[in-house]
This record gives structure tokens, C-alpha cells and sequence, in this order.
């Protein structure tokens, strides 16, 4: 009697708790799929959408790969981008007047809509002929969410923008201060569309497509970059007549070193 009362118990328990939760997956994956698959609908309405493409970006990318609102949400970050970068471009073009900042205003959202019409067509053949699974609505998706993220991110620094063009700034340095700050809004944003790539390879088995994108990367950089020199002027300069457009010379590279160089005083 004593010894059954010592005796350990049986171990058959613990194999079913074993079967129960598979070493596969990890506890941070776990938590993960709790939390996206816990958000409420509400959460994707439009007066909550952009607070929530920013805290849960794993939430949407789960939504995306569901496939069953893509055409809400290539809508929604179509207006919210729209609506962010023609605040920012108003605010860029007021340096020069405010028939300029009305036209930058227009401008700004053609000229990241435009640059993704462009190079939309390369990265989705690019991603079939290397086996990508994603469809074309699905890649539109998110490259307009990696442009909503720019656009939220440059919003956010057009205070400073402000700051800096009453304290009287000169035309070489704010010019500077805006490729700065769309430079920074633009790599945060792109590195938000291969965190998404990532999320997505890992789980329709396209693992490889975010190396794809950082060479496109390079690409969009290039054509955009191009693109905004023949859309300028979206600053404007003080004390001169106002153009739609200007004649077409040069590069945008070269007008950049030639701004750094003014602005060290070097002719």
C-alpha cells in the first residue's frame, strides 16, 4: 500500500500535452496570430484606419494575404496618401507663394502615384518569373501601403518644415531640408513594404520575393527621383514668376550637388 503511494505517475498525461501544442510553433508566432486575429472590424473603419495600419502592420499584412477586402484597402491607402502628400506639397510650395503651394499640392500625390505606375509592371513580372505567389491586387496593396507610410511619416515632419521656412530660411537649404525628409519618409516606407513581403513569403512560400523588391528598390529611387525633376519646381522661388513646369535640363542628381554646393558658399 505504501509503495502505490509513492509510485510516479503515469506519463500517458504528458504525451497528450505534447500532441496538444506542437514544437512548430513558437510562442512569439503564437502570440502573434492571437493579436491579429483578436482586432475588431471597427479597427479598419476609415476614421481608425490609419491608427491601426501603424500599430498592427502584421494585423493588415494577415488581412492582405485573406485576400477578401484588397479592393477597400488599395482605395482607403489611395485617399490617405493622396490626402497626406497634398498636405505636405501645400506646405513645400507655400515657400514660394500660394499659387505655388496649390500647385505642389496637386503635384506631390501625382508624383508618387505616377512613379508607382511606372515601376508597378516590373516588380509584378519580376516576382512571376521567380515563382511569386502574390497577386497583382495584393502588390498593390502594398507598395500604396509602403506610400501611405512616407506620406504619414513626411506629414508628421512638416511642422519642422514650418519652422524653418518662417524663420526665414534661404531657397538652397529648404530644398535641401525637403530631400531630406523625403528621402528618410521614403526608405522608412519602402523598408515597411519588405517587412510585408517577408510576412507574406513566409507564409504562401515565396520566400525570397523582399530580395526582389530591394533590387526594384533601387529602380523606383531612380525613376522618382527623375520624375520629381520634371514636375518641378514644387518649392518655387521667391521673387520670381511662377511656372507650372520647367524647361527640361540637367538631372535631378546634379541639381542636388549643385544646392549642397551653394549652400557652402562654393561657386
Amino acid at each position: 500500500m505504501a509503495a502505490e503511494m509513492f509510485q510516479p505517475p503515469p506519463q500517458q498525461d504528458e504525451k497528450i500535452t505534447e500532441v496538444q501544442t506542437p514544437s512548430s510553433v513558437s510562442p512569439s508566432e503564437t502570440l502573434v496570430e492571437q493579436e491579429t486575429v483578436s482586432l475588431p472590424e471597427e479597427a479598419w473603419t476609415p476614421s481608425r484606419f490609419m491608427e491601426t495600419l501603424l500599430r498592427h502592420p502584421d494585423a493588415f499584412f494577415a488581412a492582405l494575404l485573406e485576400g477578401k477586402i484588397v479592393g477597400t484597402f488599395i482605395m482607403r491607402l489611395f485617399g490617405f496618401s493622396v490626402l497626406l502628400l497634398a498636405f505636405y506639397g501645400l506646405l513645400m510650395g507655400l515657400f514660394g507663394g500660394l499659387v505655388q503651394g496649390l500647385a505642389s499640392l496637386i503635384k506631390m500625390p501625382l508624383l508618387f502615384l505616377a512613379t508607382l505606375g511606372i515601376c508597378l509592371p516590373s516588380l509584378y513580372i519580376f516576382n512571376l518569373v521567380l515563382g511569386s505567389k502574390l497577386q497583382l491586387g495584393q502588390m498593390t496593396a502594398l507598395l500604396l501601403y509602403g506610400i501611405c507610410i512616407t506620406a504619414a511619416v513626411s506629414a508628421s515632419l512638416a511642422p519642422i518644415v514650418f519652422f524653418f521656412m518662417i524663420c526665414g530660411s534661404g531657397y538652397y537649404f529648404m530644398a535641401l531640408l525637403h530631400v531630406t525628409i523625403l528621402a528618410i519618409s521614403g526608405f522608412i516606407g519602402l523598408g515597411s513594404v519588405i517587412h510585408g513581403l517577408k510576412f507574406l513569403g513566409e507564409r504562401i512560400g515565396s520566400i525570397g520575393t523582399e530580395r526582389v523588391f530591394r533590387i526594384w528598390m533601387f529602380l523606383y529611387g531612380i525613376v522618382g527621383a527623375q520624375m520629381a525633376w520634371l514636375m518641378r519646381p514644387f518649392i518655387g522661388v521667391p521673387n520670381l514668376p511662377f511656372q507650372i513646369f520647367r524647361p527640361v535640363e540637367g538631372n535631378f542628381f546634379v541639381a542636388v550637388l549643385k544646392a549642397i554646393l551653394k549652400l557652402l558658399g562654393v561657386d
